[in-house]
């Protein structure tokens, strides 16, 4: 990702304010040398030096680039690599492991102690005379009325 590339309001300021007072004199000038000529120095000196940083951020922004890609092409060639040692002496080989490679996993899985698991058990309503209310649950927790 680019970054930012700075700007002044400050800069931006001084530059109309010395454009506006070039209208009245160009050779603006009051006591304790503050005159249009240094103003406009030291408004240079801030765009130089402002344009100098944005330059270098760029610069900073294009060697990131360059390296991220030479990183993607080292990756490339050092799973190459791997893969070249895995071809002659196998994935299980004291040289791939030397190599950097992770030897395979020799057995399956462990089946873990887990209990098996059993169905929900349901109630049975109790046959009911005709005309009769009762609560009953129907094994989830739930209740219902029969009749």
């Amino acid at each position: 990702m680019a970054r930012l590339k700075r700007s002044s309001t400050v800069l931006d300021k001084a530059t109309l304010r010395i454009s506006g007072m070039r209208s009245i004199s160009e050779t603006l000038e009051f006591s304790n040398s503050l005159n249009l000529a240094e103003y406009e120095r030291r408004i240079q000196t801030l765009q130089t030096k402002l344009s100098s940083y944005n330059t270098m951020l760029s610069t900073v922004d294009e060697a990131v680039g360059q390296i991220e890609l030479l990183e993607q092409d080292l990756r490339s060639y050092s799973e190459k690599m791997l893969m070249s040692v895995a071809t002659r002496y196998g994935k299980n080989s004291l040289q791939y492991m030397q190599a950097g490679g992770k030897p395979r996993k020799s057995s399956k899985r462990s089946v873990g102690n887990t209990a098996p698991k059993t169905a929900p058990t349901t109630t049975i309503a109790a046959v009911m005379t005709p005309n009769t209310e009762k609560e009953t649950t129907n094994g989830n927790g739930a209740k219902t009325l029969l009749k």
